[in-house]
């Protein structure tokens, strides 16, 4: 209830209120406010207050809970007042789960005077929903305090912020302080902060009333620039030495900034890595006065590299913009930023500034000379690259382009609009390009792709032709199947590559063979890569149409196979495979069907056996009513456990298609002991196989085999007695 006078309210009008809330979202209170806060959560409330509120008298208690402030989850916040005699009590306490806080405020309505007095002990900074949020590498704890004594109409207070040591990537800052005064209408403030043995120091001193008269200086000691580097570069190249020295000034009414002044000097600026150097000749000065920004004529200097800038920038009227920047950049200085870039050649630049702030124009020249850039992560690198970067009309022209990618020749040409709208309109043709992907095979592609539209909608066709395929010399059959298995994060789409939509055809110009010491395949691929950038999906199909795979150390022939990748979503293969192999008087016939993570086999042999047999057969290289010999001894469970444990190993050192050791292996085993089989292709169509009894020289067993083509093949054998046998097979299917 209030009091009216004359139908309307003044400070000394009777009040009384009653208010009790349960449970009440703030949403609907800050609406009837006319509010608009990133506050939310829900209100308990009990007020009770008579008097007026000039003199009131009573007490009340608020809570805050299920709270959030700025996307910062609330634990507890909760405020109780007391008033009494002209005066008011007031306590708040605050909790987050980054740390709390304390405030204490008397107030006297009638003199509007107060005195405040508030505490941070200690804020975990890495705790912070924002900085958790975005997973920033920040490390530190904050404290801080205030005091204040004085009246709303000439407020009163003293504050600082102090942090003792702040951990950002790789930069640790120290004894990071914040100091502020604020008395009779005027403010000063200093930050002070140690970063590595130099300082910075900070200064304000405003006016809070008239225009705002206020002035500024930053100044720093000699900074070493690898610190001030780390905060923004993730790795940088360890040796890197450099410094930099600032000194800035500001003064004039902030109410009126074409009479404001400022002025920033960068006195030494340089970075040494290994051989690279780079540095300022002379101070790097850029001042503002009567609302235009210039930058006095600079020169940095370095290895092959020296790039003259001067330029005016009016923020305000109709003066022309006036910008130059020309020499030569040496990429080899990119490594400054990146240890892993391997870069080289020369950037010519010529470019100029001209038009408004509003509206500016930029016209001049770009020039590539021998630039190579090639990263180890990436599977493709660019050498020799040479082209023109034509800038005017508000696009780049891209020209006489040219460059060699994986050892094979590219040319790119097209435009590339920044104005009103960035907009791509690009070609790009390669020949006879090695690509390394995926993990463990090579390809020689030829390709002619474009890229058009808009930094939010942009699309890459075109088309791939793969010349030849291989495998490398480190591939492994499992670990290749194992990049097609499980699934990736779902892109952001946040980046460019989100934007740009795949449709490239991938084909193969003739059949393609590829060989390593485990496989050897033969067949065609019809391909397409859709999806985005960021999320690339294979579709269509490949055929096999002949080749071996050696798996647990046994030969299988491939008959014929097909490779389906039909799912628009994710690169998921799914097989169809016939593949066929000999063990002992058993020819049998594997068909393995479904996807990579699911496969399916089915078994048939000739002569007929169970499954289960085939099975064994396979795994144990005996069927399941067969035993071993009860006279293997101990020589045989050694030489099994060595073939588990170092068979694997040795085939990957030693680039081996097969290695075992084994006590039935080679030889008519009429006195079973410990023997080595190793079988090593030599090339595409020639096998080489070797076995020895371990016990004795005597025991050897060579075989060469050569297949002239898919139906014919012949071999040599040199047996344990040391005769020789020649054979010829003819292979057909009925």
């Amino acid at each position: 209830m209030v009091g009216l006078r004359n139908w309307s309210y003044v400070a000394s009008n009777p009040i009384s209120i009653n208010l009790s809330v349960r449970q009440m979202p703030l949403a609907p209170l800050e609406r009837i406010a006319g509010l608009d806060y990133p506050i939310s959560g829900n209100l308990v409330a009990d007020v009770t207050v008579h008097g007026s509120q000039l003199n009131p008298t009573g007490s009340g208690s608020l809570k805050l809970l299920k709270g959030k402030a700025y996307d910062e989850p609330i634990q507890y916040l909760a405020l109780q007042f007391q008033a009494i005699e002209n005066t008011v009590n007031t306590t708040a306490k605050l909790q987050v789960p980054a740390g709390s806080a304390v405030a204490k405020l008397t107030y006297l309505p009638k003199t509007r005077a107060y005195q405040l007095q508030a505490d941070v002990p200690g804020v975990t900074l890495e705790k912070l929903a924002a900085v958790e949020a975005k997973n920033l590498p920040v490390n530190g704890k904050l404290t801080a305090t205030a005091r204040g004594a004085g009246t709303l109409d000439n407020p009163q207070l003293t504050a600082s912020v102090q942090i003792p040591k702040l951990d950002f990537q790789q930069t640790t800052i120290t004894q990071i302080k914040a100091d502020m005064n604020l008395a009779n209408h005027h403010a000063d403030a200093t930050l002070s902060s140690g970063l590595a043995q130099a300082s910075v120091q900070a200064r304000v001193s405003a006016n809070l009333t008239d225009d705002y008269y206020t002035t500024a200086s930053v100044d720093t000691t000699v900074l070493p620039v690898a610190a001030l580097l780390a905060v923004y570069v993730p790795s940088l190249p360890e040796g890197l030495q450099g410094q930099m020295e600032l000194h800035a000034t500001a003064k004039g009414p902030l109410k009126d900034k074409s009479r404001m002044e400022a002025h920033l000097v960068i006195p030494k600026l340089n970075a040494e890595y290994q051989s690279l150097h780079i540095a300022n000749t002379v101070p790097i000065r850029v001042n503002y006065a009567k609302s235009v920004v210039a930058l006095e004529p600079g020169e940095i200097r370095g290895t092959e590299t020296s790039l003259r800038f001067r330029g005016q920038v009016p923020l305000q009227g109709t003066a022309p913009m006036t910008m130059t920047a020309n020499g030569n950049i040496n990429l080899r200085l990119l490594r400054l930023f990146s240890p892993d870039l391997k870069s080289s050649g020369i950037v010519n630049v010529d470019v100029r500034g001209a038009g408004s702030p509003q509206n500016p124009s930029v016209a001049g020249q770009i020039r590539l000379q021998n630039a190579s850039i090639a990263t180890i992560t990436a599977p493709l690198g660019l050498s020799n690259a040479n082209g023109i970067l034509d800038i005017g009309n508000d696009q780049v022209r891209i020209s006489n382009f040219t460059g060699q990618v994986g050892g094979g020749d590219i040319s790119a040409g097209g435009t590339i609009a920044y104005r009103p709208q960035l907009q791509f309109n690009l070609a790009l043709n390669g020949k006879s390009v090695r690509l390394r992907y995926p993990e463990g095979l090579r390809m020689v592609l030829d390709s002619s792709l474009t890229l058009t539209g808009t930094r939010d909608a942009a699309t890459v066709n075109g088309r791939v032709l793969i010349d030849s395929l291989s495998f490398t010399s480190e591939f492994d059959l499992a670990d290749f199947m194992g990049q097609f298995t499980g699934s990736t994060a779902p892109p952001s789409g946040e980046s460019f590559a989100d934007h740009v939509k795949l449709d490239v055809a991938v084909q193969s110009t003739q059949q393609l063979q590829a060989v390593s010491s485990e496989v050897s395949i033969e067949g065609q691929a019809n391909l397409r890569v859709i999806g985005t950038g960021s999320n690339p999906v294979i579709v269509g199909r490949a055929d096999l149409t002949s080749g071996e795979i050696f798996f647990m150390k046994q030969r299988y022939q491939l008959e014929r196979g097909i490779i389906n990748f039909t799912n628009p979503d994710q690169t998921t293969p799914d097989v169809n495979m016939s593949i066929t192999t000999t063990i002992k008087q058993y020819n049998l016939t594997l068909t393995v069907v479904g996807p990579i993570e699911k496969l399916r086999t089915s078994y048939v042999s000739d002569p007929p056996l169970p499954p289960v047999d085939i099975i064994n057969l396979i795994a144990r290289g005996q069927t399941t009513e067969e035993s071993t010999p009860a006279n293997l001894g101990a020589n045989s469970l050694i030489a099994k456990g060595i073939a588990s444990q170092a068979s694997s190993q040795v085939t990957k050192l030693a680039g081996l298609s097969s290695l075992q050791i084994d006590p039935l292996l080679g030889g008519e085993n009429r006195n079973p002991s410990a023997r080595v089989g190793i079988q090593q292709r030599v090339t595409k169509n020639f096998l080489f196989t070797f076995s020895t009894d371990v016990t004795s020289a005597q025991n050897e067993v060579v075989q060469g085999e050569y297949q002239i083509n898919k139906r014919w093949s012949v071999s040599a054998t040199r047996n344990e007695t040391g005769g020789v046998a020649f054979d010829g097979k003819f292979h057909t299917v009925f």
